[in-house]
């Protein structure tokens, strides 16, 4: 996928379980440039998200989306559109009456997906968003300190998730994902900034996160879209709702521009950080 002022390529690198498949988009220019590690909802690396990543080169940073689903052969004899469409059955209580309504074509399809759902291993999961990071940080367009994690439910939960664990990064944000552990809070090194759905039941767990990161004296700073269900920044998802999207991008990048350092001319922006 390329547009006129981005370059958009397949890419890999080796994690601890192997090859991992990625996109990059790359803003015009030699660089450096500031990068964005993008975390995939659970349906998967669909053209909403590749083409998020055009949208984040279009704003000059790098943006790499590791395909979480590499080695998972499963997951590529389905089709982005199934997936998107069982997604909710996933997440409903009366998930088998819900099911009983549909044609019965469509409903042994929904099944199937929601059979991998439900037997994906995700152990790899992590490391695999871990391993991206020395790739973003040797890479030759990027600055190596000025990458954040950008993540949508699962992939929101990976970016709770790499901040917990200390990771070597700038700043997190995480869209409806859970986390990061309590317990972990100590470990968080760098600002986050958390968006989330009113009907959704991750949005519970915000005030606890809230007032476990303030009183560490970490940076947090959230908003929760009223009206809005889970995936409301996904246009591909019935839950789709523009304004919110809109409005929740504008703030994400306005907290990378914090905190990345953003620069016409990021050298010499770099040289006059070497010091501090």
């Amino acid at each position: 996928m390329s547009s006129t002022d981005t370059d958009f390529d397949r890419v890999s690198y080796r994690g601890d379980h192997g090859i991992v498949d990625a996109y990059i988009a790359r803003p015009a220019g030699a660089g450096p440039f500031p990068a964005v590690l993008l975390l995939q909802e659970g349906i998967g690396v669909t053209r909403h998200l590749l083409s998020l990543a055009s949208r984040f080169a279009r704003e000059r940073y790098v943006a790499l989306v590791p395909d979480l689903y590499s080695r998972d052969v499963e997951r590529r004899r389905l089709a982005d559109d199934q997936v998107v469409r069982a997604a909710p059955f996933a997440r409903a209580a009366d998930r088998d009456e819900q099911l009983a309504r549909l044609p019965l074509h469509e409903q042994e399809t929904i099944k199937r997906v929601l059979a991998w759902f439900d037997k994906r291993d995700s152990s790899t999961y992590f490391d695999d968003a871990v391993a991206a990071i020395p790739y973003l940080k040797r890479h030759a367009q990027v600055l190596p300190h000025a990458i954040a994690s950008v993540g949508f439910s699962l992939g929101g939960t990976l970016s709770a998730q790499l901040a917990a664990a200390g990771a070597d990064l700038a700043a997190g944000v995480i869209f409806y994902g859970t986390g990061p552990v309590l317990s972990a809070i100590a470990n968080v090194r760098y600002p986050l900034q958390g968006h989330y759905a009113e009907h959704d039941p991750v949005t519970a767990q915000v005030g606890a996160l809230d007032a476990a990161l303030h009183d560490a004296r970490k940076s947090f700073s959230h908003y929760v879209y009223p009206g809005t269900g889970h995936g409301f920044f996904n246009d591909s998802r019935p839950s789709y709702e523009p304004g919110s999207a809109t409005l929740a991008f504008q703030r994400v990048l306005k907290f990378l521009g914090e905190h990345l350092a953003v620069a016409e001319k990021p050298t010499r922006r770099d040289e006059s950080r070497a010091v501090s």
